[in-house]
């Protein structure tokens, strides 16, 4: 399993950053993760908990697809999805807060393979991951810098 654990300082307010990660989740989950190919939903209605959704992703030469679930949606605050089917589930979470110069926000990602071959390089893939993660959470802080001014800092663990 992989675990990466990101705070950022980002002066957009909180609807802003929520609007963005979450509300607009469909459209924007590939600014920040290029393997992303697609993104289609599969549900009706407003985006919220059980909003379900196919996502495409390149993973080095194959092209595989996700079936992924809303999990947390609380406008301003937090947002989550999980897979639900595919060689690889991932989670991710994010949580928002006011801080003095816009918004502090967290975000929690965790990998776990379940293809047996995937189960068994996973300890060579950590370190593509950990890489991966780290650049598409810079993108992450440019995209939201782009909204209120400028990020004021990364922090990593």
């Amino acid at each position: 399993m992989f675990e990466m654990a990101v705070d950022l300082v980002v002066d957009c307010t909180p609807g802003e950053a929520f609007e963005h990660i979450a509300v607009g989740f469909f459209e924007h989950h590939r600014l920040w993760d290029p393997s992303v190919t697609s993104m289609e939903r599969t549900s009706l209605g407003p985006i919220g908990v059980g909003t379900t959704g196919i996502e495409g992703r390149r993973f080095g030469p194959w092209s595989v697809a996700s079936s992924f679930e809303v999990t947390e949606f609380e406008p301003d605050r937090r947002f989550g999805f999980r897979t639900t089917t595919g060689s690889m589930i991932e989670e991710g979470d994010w949580a928002i807060a006011p801080h003095e110069s816009g918004s502090a926000v967290h975000v929690h990602f965790r990998l776990r393979p379940q293809a047996r071959p995937l189960r068994l390089i996973a300890p060579f893939l950590t370190p593509l991951f950990r890489s991966s993660a780290r650049r598409n959470t810079e993108r992450l802080r440019a995209a939201l810098d782009s909204l209120g001014g400028r990020a004021l800092g990364v922090a990593v663990s």
